[in-house]
């Protein structure tokens, strides 16, 4: 008799009990966790993606960007999934001189560049164009596009727009500026071997 007054009042207890109970994950939760988890992994792989972008736009090669009175060279590397390095240089006296360093890389949930002394955020990128805002301007940009091969037509925010023309490679044309600037040659804007190498 006993047993069978013990059971119901154990079933009411154990049917508190469970009711009681707090619920560790709701649906909400378990739905949001998810939404976290596949925006971390969209962001991860929307950064391989522009980096990607970003090494067919520039490739690992050495650009000369010619000015009216003065020209710049950069160097673009690619380091890793998530790092370019950025060398901005001018020959004076056939040698590398005023060599200005930066990096493309992540910077919290953007990837950041500083050229043309002003801080950019990465806006858009493909195999052929890089859109770059400024930091706290959106509507400054700049616009890296590539045109064929050997050149990149590069926009700045006021519409004027110049070309970037891919020259030797990077060790390579320093050698060869020094070699022109010591012989009074031409051979570091020339593609083709000099008679020497043949």
């Amino acid at each position: 008799m006993r047993m069978k007054q013990f059971i119901p009042s154990l079933f009411v207890v154990f049917l508190f009990a469970c009711q009681s109970q707090p619920k560790e994950n709701t649906d909400t939760e378990v739905k949001k966790d998810t939404v976290k988890i596949g925006e971390s992994i969209r962001t991860n792989t929307s950064f391989l993606y522009d980096y990607k972008a970003l090494e067919e736009v520039f490739t690992n090669d050495n650009w000369l960007l010619a000015g009216k009175n003065d020209s710049s060279y950069f160097y673009f590397s690619r380091l890793g999934d998530f790092k370019v390095n950025a060398y901005e240089y001018k020959l004076v006296k056939g040698d590398s001189a005023a060599v200005k360093y930066t990096s493309v890389q992540k910077e919290g949930d953007k990837i950041a560049w500083e050229f043309n002394n002003q801080k950019l955020y990465l806006k858009s990128a493909t195999k052929a164009r890089a859109v770059w805002s400024v930091v706290g301007a959106d509507s400054l940009q700049y616009e890296f596009l590539r045109i064929n091969e050997n050149q990149i037509g590069l926009t700045y925010p006021d519409r004027h727009k110049l070309v970037l023309h891919k020259t030797l490679p990077f060790s390579l044309f320093l050698v060869r500026s020094r070699y022109d600037f010591t012989h009074g040659t031409k051979y570091a804007f020339d593609n083709t071997p000099s008679p020497k190498q043949k």
